[in-house]
């Protein structure tokens, strides 16, 4: 029984080691700035986007088919995993026209984080009314771009309020 003993403190003190010497690699490894080039949105991509939701807004789900490209597809991932939950734009407009139609839905209120190349990245804020109260939504949406066009949408609802 000593020798196991023995063994289970020599393991714990490797992986003590081991995590700090982890720790002091990725500290080493990881740059801080004062300046993010990635959350900086150019003007004219900020321009488009917001051009795009202003039918959206107005709950014109025609309108919006003209930000959208001809292959437009509408990702959700959670917590079963990825779902292709459109694929088309005529696709989408139907399906945008049946929620706007029959949804309970009130508001968006949109955060930009940053983008990467033809990629933004944002959090989406949605408020439903269910049985006369209101109820908030979270989802950290990306969205792809070809052509000055929306190209891919990938909504990730979260599982939990934390990581924890």
């Amino acid at each position: 029984m000593p020798k196991l003993n023995r063994q289970l403190v020599l393991g714990f003190l490797a992986g003590a080691i081991l995590v700090a010497a982890l720790q002091s690699i990725a500290g080493q490894h990881t740059r801080q700035t004062e300046t993010n080039p990635y959350r900086e949105i150019p003007a004219d991509v900020i321009a488009m986007v917001e051009a795009a939701e202003v039918p959206f807004m107005d709950q014109d789900a025609d309108a919006i088919g003209e930000f959208l490209t001809e292959d437009f597809a509408w990702y959700q991932i959670n917590a079963d995993g990825v779902k292709q939950a459109v694929k088309g734009r005529d696709a989408t407009i139907a399906l945008l026209s049946g929620f706007f139609g029959n949804s309970s839905w009130t508001e968006s209120e949109v955060h930009r984080l940053g983008m990467l190349g033809n990629i933004l990245v944002q959090v989406e804020v949605d408020t439903f009314m269910r049985d006369g109260v209101a109820t908030a939504m979270e989802t950290l949406s990306v969205y792809e771009f070809r052509e000055g066009k929306r190209w891919r949408e990938w909504k990730f609802y979260p599982t939990a309020k934390t990581p924890f």
